[in-house]
């Protein structure tokens, strides 16, 4: 049977990557695989090399392991992100990805909203690289900011924020922000969460993975934050199915800039179905929508 663009694409990337490391067996599997993005001829359209991308990259962390904030986005996560952004910022939203790793997820976003205009912040060096190479490689511009998301960088302001925020304490103590904890150190995806949405215009959006005891487990700071520069609008568990344990599930929670109490809306808390029922994620979506059909009549 002959090979989809998408199988030919992903077996260059492996057999490129090897190649580098043979020349380099210093550099890990993830540098290699970054640098073959810049030499492989990709086959097919953008969703087939992204695709080819993602096969990749999981095979080289399953032969290195990596950490578990290395871990890419799974597809379903990031269709769901990019419905809620098409929702609330449209078809072509300036948009944010905070912590942005390869760029996977603002990629994965991009393939339903394609004329979004992407900015990415990510703090590991080796993920910053890479994240350039897949841009190149798909060939979409994406500006991105290698440095931290909490420190203060020139970023314009934007429509939509998203990210699929790493869980765990910031490494030092840090001051100013409403999310920070008043002793010992915070939690960083609710430092990045703030940082982020600094950058959204006002009324904007905010659209994040993160821990589905968020608002339930001694964060009184995010509440306060909630109370004061944000409005919470979703908060939408995902399926029990694709995490291990409880204690790893994730939900997203989608915000707006700036704190307005809704008026016609209750927030809308539930729980996302199973990817896999078509059927039942169908309505889903549609509850969605129809939410916030009711919410921009407020």
């Amino acid at each position: 049977m002959e090979q989809t663009n998408m199988e030919k694409t992903y077996q260059k990337l492996l057999e490129e990557t090897d190649h580098l490391l043979e020349e380099n067996p210093g550099a890990s599997r993830l540098e290699a695989l970054g640098e073959a993005l810049l030499y492989v001829e990709a086959e097919g359209s953008f969703a087939e090399r992204r695709k080819a991308f993602q096969f990749a990259y999981l095979y080289q962390v399953q032969k290195e392991q990596v950490q578990p904030n290395h871990q890419l986005t799974p597809d379903t996560i990031g269709y769901m992100v990019a419905h809620l952004v098409q929702l609330f910022a449209g078809k072509s939203p300036t948009m944010l990805d905070a912590g942005s790793g390869t760029g996977h997820l603002a990629m994965t976003v991009r393939e339903q909203a394609e004329n979004a205009k992407l900015a990415g912040v990510e703090v590991d060096p080796v993920l910053a690289r890479l994240s350039a190479n897949l841009c190149e490689f798909l060939e979409v511009p994406m500006d991105i900011y290698p440095q931290d998301i909490i420190e203060p960088a020139r970023i314009n302001t934007v429509d939509a924020a998203i990210g699929d925020l790493p869980v765990g304490y910031y490494p030092i103590e840090v001051d100013g922000f409403t999310t920070a904890f008043k002793e010992g150190k915070s939690y960083a995806h609710l430092l990045m969460l703030e940082s982020a949405m600094t950058y959204v215009k006002d009324d904007g959006i905010g659209v994040f993975v993160v821990p589905s005891n968020m608002l339930e487990k001694d964060n009184e700071t995010i509440k306060q934050y909630l109370s004061e520069s944000a409005t919470l609008l979703m908060f939408l568990n995902l399926p029990k199915s694709i995490f291990k344990t409880e204690n790893q599930r994730k939900s997203i929670i989608v915000l707006k800039k700036n704190f307005s109490p809704l008026k016609n809306n209750e927030v809308l808390i539930g729980d996302v179905p199973d990817f896999k029922n078509a059927s039942q994620f169908k309505h889903f979506l549609e509850q969605t929508e129809s939410w916030y059909d009711n919410y921009t009549r407020n």
